[in-house]
């Protein structure tokens, strides 16, 4: 496929679903969620009629499993599925007319001979052939839903990372507390949006795009996060792994000159803990929710701005009543497959999906919420020296170096030596972005000091 094709798949969301009241889903859950065994429609069923539907479902469901489990255990067989699928796709890309540049010609993986197959392979591809089912094929139509993996596809996280402190309330557990937001951004009184469900909470699955940098029409997956309808619209954007909230502080002089950068200490994280972005704002169907900043928040900013535009282009915008911090997913109103518009740090953009939105399982985790799923592998720069490992500093200003900036690892300027007295005041060292909201843990989200100068 195209790899313009492709991209701009990715990056058309839809078609949208009807907006979805996360209170009125909460209100008709009772109903909904009620036993399959307590249907009425199974009551009316006679022993005789239940003991056959459950012998049936029970049955086929464990042959499935053992079938599976018995030819994915065997080497010969799982090999021999991998080869008829590599095989079909051939076939399939074959068929389908791709045209491939000159020169390079597409690799045709060759068929085995009869004389070759073992009898079990044999029977397991007579049982495979005697499938009736129509779209157990491949046609050639199937080449335009065909791609290779993309960066985004890879998940950097080995397993579920939790990002935050809140609890499920589900009637599986009993939670340990309603929400995940520090006691110093709380409305010291009632918000109109608090939570009246205390029995049931909505698992919210949602994903974070980026643009692409070098095709701005363009967007890829950055992450994907689990959130409850309990939290707030702040607790979801604290769990967002942004290299735009992990850059490096400046240190300036008296005359406001920059001097150097360096990362936030542990103590200094935890005294501007209440300040979690440096200026956000959140767009979710026509109404923007701001950070709440007692002079002029970003969704303030956002609402003069649009008055400079002409009335008949001038969307149709309102703010909120709440900041980010007040608002509960369980007050809003949302749309699946519907991209809402993000914007933090000055100048960055993200595009929030909604996919999902269900009640909880016995098998969700009960607690750590915002619950981090997915995280798009970092392409760190290698150090222009050495070409091996991943640099962790930009070096501006330096006339040993090749260029400037010149991207260096850790061990390579260190061998590089400090630069002469005369040229000092002209080199800068600043620490590239580390990616620390990625492996640390909603225990403690505080910055941590390192790559001094």
């Amino acid at each position: 496929m195209n790899v313009d094709i492709s991209r701009g798949y990715d990056s058309f969301f839809g078609p949208p679903s009807e907006p979805i009241s996360i209170r009125e889903f909460l209100d008709d859950a009772p109903s909904s969620a009620q036993d399959p065994l307590s249907h009425p429609a199974w009551q009316h069923l006679s022993q005789g009629e239940r003991s056959a539907v459950d012998a049936e479902c029970s049955g086929s469901v464990a042959a499935l499993k053992t079938t599976v489990e018995e030819v994915w255990g065997n080497p010969i067989l799982s090999a021999h599925l991998y080869r008829i699928h590599d095989t079909a796709v051939n076939a399939v890309h074959g068929q389908a007319n791709t045209q491939t540049p000159k020169g390079r010609k597409r690799k045709r993986l060759p068929a085995p001979e009869a004389n070759e197959v073992v009898p079990e392979v044999r029977a397991l591809q007579e049982r495979l052939d005697s499938i009736s089912l129509a779209c157990w094929g491949l046609n050639k139509q199937s080449a335009l839903f065909m791609r290779t993996s993309k960066h985004s596809d890879f998940n950097a996280l080995s397993s579920i990372k939790q990002s935050g402190h809140g609890a499920l309330i589900s009637p599986h557990n009993q939670p340990l507390q309603r929400n995940s937001t520090p006691d110093s951004l709380r409305s010291p009184s009632p918000s109109p949006t608090s939570p009246v469900h205390g029995v049931l909470d909505a698992l919210i699955t949602l994903t974070v795009h980026n643009r692409v940098p070098w095709v701005h029409s363009q967007l890829t997956r950055l992450s994907q996060h689990a959130v409850l309808s309990s939290q707030t619209l702040a607790d979801f954007i604290r769990s967002i792994p942004c290299d735009s909230s992990e850059m490096p502080a400046e240190q300036l002089d008296s005359e406001g000159d920059v001097l150097g950068y360096t990362y936030s200490t542990k103590a200094q994280a935890r005294e501007t803990g209440a300040q979690f972005e440096e200026g956000c704002l959140l767009l979710i169907e026509g109404i923007v929710y701001g950070d709440g900043r007692p002079a002029e928040d970003y969704a303030d900013k956002l609402l003069s701005h649009l008055q400079t535009l002409p009335a008949g282009k001038r969307p149709q915008i309102t703010k909120s009543s709440t900041s980010l911090t007040q608002t509960l997913f369980a007050s809003l109103t949302l749309r699946i497959n519907h991209p809402y518009w993000m914007l933090h740090q000055g100048n960055c953009e993200h595009f929030i999906v909604v996919d999902q939105i269900r009640l909880s399982h016995p098998s969700d985790p009960p607690s750590g919420y915002p619950l981090t799923l997915h995280i798009t592998p970092a392409l760190p720069e290698v150090c222009k020296a050495c070409f091996k490992v991943p640099a962790v500093f930009a070096i501006a200003g330096d006339l040993r170096l090749g260029e400037s900036p010149c991207l260096l690892c850790a061990p390579c300027w260190r061998n590089m030596g400090p630069p002469r007295d005369e040229d000092v005041d002209d080199v800068m060292v600043v620490p590239l972005v580390q990616h620390r909201r990625v492996w640390e843990d909603g225990q403690d989200m505080a910055t941590r000091e390192c790559f001094e100068t």
